[in-house]
């Protein structure tokens, strides 16, 4: 394929994803007045942003490759627990010119995110994925969702904002695993090699858009930062529970320093929320984190832990 050709499909693709991010950004805006930012943000967005990962790992499971569908469901978490919520701290403190405030029940995901950190453990001392953690992580994400359903008010739910949600999360789902390969392949041309595009550039490329439909949340209006924040917990509860515990049900062997980074990761994310505020400063902190993990992923690939 052409150079050109690859450079204009990608700027049709990104077109596309902004839509998609608007649409998603206007959509959770309203169902949060009706449902609240725990349901809205944690449970709908969350989900319908983790949806390709999702479908990346039911198809690696189903096709017996556990190691990518472990890279799959967990490497989202690394990039949004440090760069993602970084730079929706950035661009909030820029946006709104003061520091992102937590609202809500946030505290729930917080606590979800610890419960599921202390089990990962489990697997880190073992060497492996198994179907008896499957269970436990199983149980984790269905008591999450329950739990958030049953906070949720009850208001009438705006049909409009449920449209808005259904077709911006239906773009996400068909054009995410298509750009992850348009980007390989132009990184490709520049003669980057395929495993640094796998370990620095695909899961970034693949969070895009959730990351695009977050800091949109965060410019769009002066609460929609917490949502946002509150949105990356619950499409990586999604992952660290749900899509793990997929991976579980085929006995995966857990290799290399990519299980422990993302559980490193998720307790980094915990620590900086938990006061309930994210600084410029704090964005930046987890920003450089971010590439000290990508550079100790480089050099230990191979290491088994």
């Amino acid at each position: 394929m052409l150079l050109s050709t690859l450079i204009v499909e990608l700027v049709i693709v990104l077109a596309l994803m902004s839509l998609s991010a608007e649409l998603l950004a206007k959509g959770v805006e309203e169902l949060e007045e009706v449902m609240g930012q725990g349901l809205a943000g944690g449970v709908v967005l969350g989900t319908l942003t983790a949806l390709p990962e999702t479908l990346i790992v039911i198809t690696a499971v189903l096709e017996n490759k556990g190691e990518v569908a472990l890279g799959s469901a967990v490497g989202g978490n690394v990039v949004l627990f440090t760069l993602g919520v970084g730079l929706v701290a950035m661009l909030y403190q820029w946006k709104w010119g003061r520091p992102l405030t937590m609202k809500g029940d946030y505290g729930h995901e917080l606590t979800i995110m610890g419960i599921t950190s202390a089990v990962l453990v489990i697997p880190l001392l073992l060497g492996n994925l198994n179907p008896l953690i499957s269970v436990a992580l199983f149980s984790i994400y269905a008591y999450y969702v329950i739990s958030r359903i049953r906070k949720g008010s009850r208001g009438k739910i705006n049909i409009k904002s449920m449209i808005q949600v259904i077709v911006g999360g239906s773009i996400v789902v068909v054009l995410s695993p298509y750009f992850v390969n348009l980007i390989s392949e132009l990184a490709l041309y520049s003669g980057i090699s395929q495993a640094w595009i796998s370990l620095a550039l695909t899961p970034i490329v693949a969070e895009l858009e959730e990351g695009i439909s977050s800091i949109r949340l965060a410019l769009k209006y002066p609460a929609g930062g917490s949502t946002a924040v509150v949105s990356y917990f619950g499409s990586k509860i999604q992952n660290a529970t749900l899509l793990l515990g997929l991976v579980g049900l085929d006995f995966v062997n857990v290799r290399g320093p990519f299980l422990l980074l993302a559980l490193i990761s998720n307790l980094i994310g915990i620590a900086i929320v938990k006061d309930g505020k994210l600084t410029f400063t704090e964005g930046i902190l987890l920003s450089v984190i971010y590439f000290a993990m990508l550079y100790v992923a480089f050099i230990f690939q191979f290491s088994s832990i």
